[in-house]
């Protein structure tokens, strides 16, 4: 949260850190039941996850939306389908808890991450940060109504931040400042009782202290925080580096897919799945005369890191459901659903609210409406047994804006559910090739004109029960659809196709 300035500070600790790493045991209450079929009940309106028999879901939200945090929105890498909105505006909140609902969401975590950095301190009680409490606030409030009015709103986690960004004097006294004041604004109200998702009988907070010291070290660093009427999570970044799992840390973002599992007493905890990620350590922008055309000032290499993994048309993002799908941990956080800053175009950014098709973000122009929202919705559904018998499928392919000058487009393909018999590929609505094993193909382009082109790969001898269509949301559908997955690419030759072979208009 709190626009560029959590990259580049997290960056300059980690790479003073990186060197430091250990290891030590943890243990904690964790459940290896199989998953219920049915999104999240709860036990006289509590939702408790020690008894809960499945995976609770969660996704990392954003209410920054406010004049002097990222209510501008001048670095987001597309426009939301509900537009520049606002934190504050109550429709808004309404419209994505329903989404929530629809797509079968659990609880939400709530970024207060930046707090302790923040100019002016949170202690002042203004701008920024006083911001931040009152749109949670009012999203507890908005919750609380919803509930009584039938709804199942997924209930709330708040982030705080003890190391993500530059160190600050007194940060664990500061910390357990904010852990008081939540207590009493949020946790001390009757009405907000049912809000909260509970572990062993106490709400969970989460705190974010991205380091990568052993666990002794972090024992020494944490030792003065006081939180006894929370159940307590610290959280990491990028774990196949700082290997904090060991010391029983969740993730907040993992890099490069295949993410790593958190488990306690055994069983496996946590673990994040996201569309795309970049990788720790990174680096911050050199001094190169000119500039340097392959490092962006905001973000340094992040994003752009030779390792970092795009979207991809959701192929990375099925990969990731994978080590979940394997795993079956007591909590999945969905990475993530509206940051709308620090990302940098529609390939290398994680955000996964709808967004407008045909808007122009802050690099470039379009967006990817309902899908990955529509793919989450399939996957869901998928993992919680309600539609054990579908595929969901995702074709990778050419980085947008996908212009192609190669004589050949190597494509792949990720897949979780049933396995097809076999594929069908065709171009521009013409079939290429029938009876397709395995989950590669070489596209041969050498008689395709320059222009705009579509290639859709059908999964044989399957079904869904989900049209993943960026258009429109995705509801289940009452009779099962083909599986299909559909890239569009830009050819541009030099050369005209030669006579030997027919051209595809």
């Amino acid at each position: 949260m709190a626009g560029v300035l959590r990259c580049n500070a997290f960056m300059r600790v980690f790479v003073l850190l990186a060197a430091l790493s250990g290891s030590m045991k943890c243990s904690c209450l964790a459940s290896a039941e199989g998953e219920t079929g049915t999104q999240a009940a709860d036990t006289g309106n509590m939702l408790e996850a020690t008894r809960h028999p499945g995976t609770l879901i969660g996704v990392q939200y954003e209410s920054w939306f406010t004049p002097h945090n990222e209510g501008g929105y001048e670095t987001t890498e597309a426009i939301p389908i509900l537009g520049k909105y606002s934190s504050y505006d109550v429709k808004v909140i309404r419209k994505q808890e329903q989404w929530f609902e629809d797509m079968g969401v659990d609880w939400l975590l709530l970024d207060w991450s930046n707090m302790l950095w923040m100019k002016p301190d949170w202690e002042q009680r203004r701008d920024a940060t006083h911001e931040l409490e009152e749109t949670t606030a009012l999203l507890f409030q908005t919750y609380s109504q919803l509930a009584r009015e039938g709804k199942h709103p997924p209930r709330l986690v708040i982030m705080i931040g003890l190391q993500n960004g530059p160190p600050v004097p007194h940060a664990v006294e500061r910390l357990n400042g904010i852990i008081a004041w939540i207590k009493q604004a949020f946790l001390d109200k009757p009405e907000y009782k049912y809000e909260w998702l509970y572990d062993g009988g106490k709400p969970l907070l989460a705190i974010l202290d991205n380091v990568a010291l052993s666990c002794g070290d972090i024992a020494t660093q944490t030792a003065g925080v006081s939180a006894p009427d929370f159940a307590l999570r610290y959280m990491g970044s990028q774990l196949q580096n700082t290997h904090v799992e060991k010391c029983g840390f969740w993730s907040w973002m993992d890099g490069p897919i295949r993410q790593v599992v958190t488990y306690r007493d055994g069983a496996p905890e946590e673990v994040v799945v996201t569309p795309s990620s970049f990788p720790m350590p990174g680096q911050e922008c050199p001094y190169v005369a000119g500039g340097d055309s392959q490092c962006n000032t905001a973000l340094g290499y992040h994003w752009l890191d030779s390792r970092a993994v795009s979207k991809d048309h959701g192929a990375p993002y099925l990969e990731s459901w994978k080590v979940a799908f394997e795993s079956h941990p007591k909590f999945i956080q969905i990475h993530q659903w509206n940051e709308f800053a620090e990302q940098y175009n529609l390939e290398f950014g994680d955000d996964m609210e709808p967004t407008q098709l045909d808007a122009c973000g802050s690099r470039v122009c379009g967006g990817w409406g309902y899908y990955y929202m529509n793919l989450t919705t399939a996957l869901i559904s998928l993992y919680r047994n309600q539609t054990p018998d579908i595929t969901v499928l995702a074709l990778s392919g050419p980085a947008q804006p996908a212009v192609v000058k190669g004589k050949e487009l190597p494509l792949r393909w990720e897949l979780i559910g049933k396995q097809p018999t076999s594929y069908t590929l065709q171009l521009d609505d013409k079939t290429i090739a029938e009876n397709i094993q395995g989950e590669k193909y070489l596209l041969d382009l050498s008689h395709v004109r320059p222009g705009r082109h579509r290639v859709r790969l059908i999964a044989n001898g399957a079904h869904t029960y989900f049209d993943l269509s960026p258009e429109k949301q995705a509801m289940r559908s009452a009779t099962p659809l083909p599986v299909t997955s559909t890239i569009e690419f830009t050819m541009d030759l030099t050369y005209t196709p030669g006579s030997g072979g027919t051209a595809l208009n």
